[in-house]
C-alpha cells in the first residue's frame, strides 16, 4: 500500500496551539489526501470534535496547549482505539507515565515525517 493509499480519506484530528505549525500540518495532511479535523488549539475544542464526529482515524496532538496538557484528549482517543502521535518539543521522558508508549515526533516538526508515521500506523493496522 502506498502512502497516498494509506492516508487517503482518513480523518485526522490535529490539536496544536501554535498557529503556523497547525496550519502547515493541516495543509500537508490535506495535500496527502487526509480529511483534517481541526486544527484546534484547546482541549475543549478537541473534545467537541470527538463528540461530533463518528470516526477519527488518528490524531496528531501537541502535549502542551496554552498551559494545559492534551492528556484528557489522548485518554478519550485511547478509549476509542484511535492511534495517537504526539508532536511536541518535549522528549519522551517528559511525558506522563501513562503515555510513554505513544508515538512521538519531536519539534521542530517535519510534516513529511508525521505523515510517514501515520501511514505506517494505517498500514500496520490494516495488515493486523
Amino acid at each position: 500500500m502506498s502512502q497516498a493509499e494509506a492516508i487517503a480519506g482518513r480523518n485526522i484530528l490535529v490539536v496544536e496551539d501554535e498557529y503556523l505549525i497547525a496550519r502547515d500540518l493541516a495543509e500537508q495532511l490535506e495535500m496527502a489526501g487526509a480529511n483534517v479535523l481541526g486544527p484546534v488549539a484547546t482541549v475543549d475544542a478537541a473534545m467537541r470534535i470527538l463528540d461530533r464526529h463518528e470516526r477519527v482515524d488518528a490524531a496528531v496532538l501537541d502535549v502542551k496547549l496554552m498551559g494545559a496538557t492534551v492528556y484528557p484528549v489522548a485518554d478519550a482517543l485511547r478509549r476509542l482505539g484511535v492511534p495517537i502521535l504526539f508532536a511536541t518539543g518535549y522528549n519522551r521522558d517528559a511525558l506522563a507515565p501513562a503515555f510513554q508508549d505513544v508515538l512521538l515526533c519531536e519539534k521542530p516538526l517535519e510534516t513529511s515525517r508525521v505523515i510517514h508515521i501515520l501511514c505506517e500506523q494505517f498500514e500496520h493496522s490494516s495488515s493486523a
